[in-house]
């Protein structure tokens, strides 16, 4: 016997904000405010108490007192790409589809939708990849990162098909690449970036780094061989206890740092309300972040309301637009992929292998003891191995609905098991009675079909 039932998020507010930083903080989630409801396995989407606003807001204005060339603070910094980037960012590239309840769930550069909890309920904060036909180019056994790349191309080799891209689309991202990558080899020395601008906003993020930003490339629309953001960390990789140093009078003041690669920051306004087409091919999974203070007293990232934000020193960014990791540094070259989020040659260096599993994204609804499987990129993914009684928990965290069903479609067995419609946001816990092994599939997409293994 099977037991199945959905977990949707009944209260919480949506507040929609995109800013710069990292969605990283692999720390325990919060415990919400908002109730959640379990119900059988049909279930009709209710009316969403997080519906994004249902008057549009007024234009903001698109000038700023702020030079960026003068910009001489991450706050100035901040304060010059809210202002370029204000716009209704919720309704851009169908980010968010209206009428939807969400419930905590996503892996932060493994999924297109992350949703967290903190003290208002479920939030978005992060949206990542074009809304069709994402490839994320992240299994170390492909050729992903820029030196391996570089290599398929200068090699002539054959293209496997998981790249999705053409002889001439590698040959145009290769040439955009070495562009890059001589612009950060230039900078190497944090005090040529101090230099000649660039800001630091002194957080250093597992994985990924710190990021300086120079103000008057924001405005200048994608360049490949011009970055908004370099990205440095610690020389020891180490990770610190406490905010970064800074740049004064064009000198870095911290301690030593190292490059590990660079990263882009454009608004809307600037690129367009899509999904960037920049790069050439389909690798480069532009993302924007949601709900986030950077800073606060602790020196890193989290997940508080505005109000507890600011409460704690922190700055809670309003709208900063597309960005994207680019690891062209070939010192720290990534085999999760040039444009992957998370790099395991940065601190705390790590096995390429286990970074997903430290960024899976929990909710207070997820059963104790469960296995997670994130349904993402049209695949239901996880181990999706049991133990009797065990539950298994899937996150619909994907850009359209899905399915968890009993059976294949060729056989449907939907009276074993349904999970009815699963909307983006949506979760479904499923458990078994007996040992085996149990097929399942979307009813909605045929290739998705998978197997879990009950012990």
């Amino acid at each position: 016997m099977r037991k199945s039932v959905i977990v949707i998020a009944t209260a919480g507010a949506l507040v929609v904000a995109a800013c710069a930083g990292s969605d990283g903080d692999s720390s325990a989630p919060v415990e919400s405010a908002a109730a959640t409801t379990s119900a059988t396995v049909e279930s009709e989407p209710s009316p969403a108490a997080t519906d994004a606003p249902t008057t549009e807001p007024e234009p903001a204005e698109t000038t700023t007192t702020i030079d960026p060339a003068e910009a001489r603070t991450i706050e100035q910094i901040n304060d010059y790409i809210s202002q370029a980037a204000a716009f209704d960012q919720a309704a851009a590239d169908a980010q968010f589809p209206k009428g939807l309840t969400f419930a905590a769930g996503g892996a932060p550069g493994y999924s297109r939708y992350v949703f967290r909890e903190n003290s208002a309920g479920v939030v978005p904060t992060l949206v990542e990849g074009p809304l069709d036909d994402t490839v994320r180019c992240q299994e170390i056994e492909l050729p992903c990162s820029y030196l391996e790349l570089k290599e398929l191309h200068e090699t002539g080799g054959a293209i496997p098909d998981e790249l999705a891209m053409t002889p001439d689309e590698l040959a145009t991202l290769v040439a955009q690449l070495d562009e890059l990558s001589a612009f950060a080899v230039a900078h190497r020395d944090i005090d040529t970036a101090c230099a000649e601008g660039f800001v630091s906003d002194r957080i250093q993020t597992a994985n990924m780094g710190t990021h300086l930003y120079k103000g008057e490339f924001i405005v200048n629309g994608f360049d490949p061989g011009q970055p908004e953001i370099l990205l440095y960390a610690l020389a020891d990789d180490t990770m610190p206890s406490a905010p970064l140093g800074q740049c004064v009078d064009g000198v870095w003041t911290g301690a030593p740092m190292q490059l590990i690669g660079t990263s882009f920051i454009i608004p809307p306004q600037i690129i367009g309300n899509d999904h960037p087409d920049a790069f050439a091919g389909p690798l480069d999974n532009w993302h924007i972040h949601y709900n986030l203070c950077r800073g606060a007293q602790e020196g890193r990232d989290s997940f508080l309301p505005l109000a507890e934000c600011q409460a704690a020193g922190g700055n809670f960014s309003a709208s900063l637009g597309w960005m994207i990791h680019a690891w062209v540094d070939p010192l720290h070259d990534n085999d999760l992929g040039v444009f992957s989020m998370w790099n395991p040659t940065v601190a705390p260096i790590s096995d390429p292998s286990a970074i997903f599993e430290t960024r899976e994204v929990r909710g207070s609804d997820f059963p104790e003891g469960a296995e997670q499987s994130l349904i993402t990129d049209f695949e239901y993914g996880g181990e999706l191995e049991v133990a009797v009684g065990q539950s298994l928990f899937f996150n619909n965290v994907d850009a359209v609905p899905h399915t968890v069903s009993a059976g294949s479609f060729d056989t449907p067995q939907l009276d074993e098991f349904d999970s009815g419609l699963l909307d983006p946001g949506q979760n479904f816990e499923l458990s078994f009675d007996e040992a085996g092994v149990y097929s399942l599939f979307c009813t909605l997409h045929p290739d998705m079909q998978a197997t879990v293994t009950v012990e």
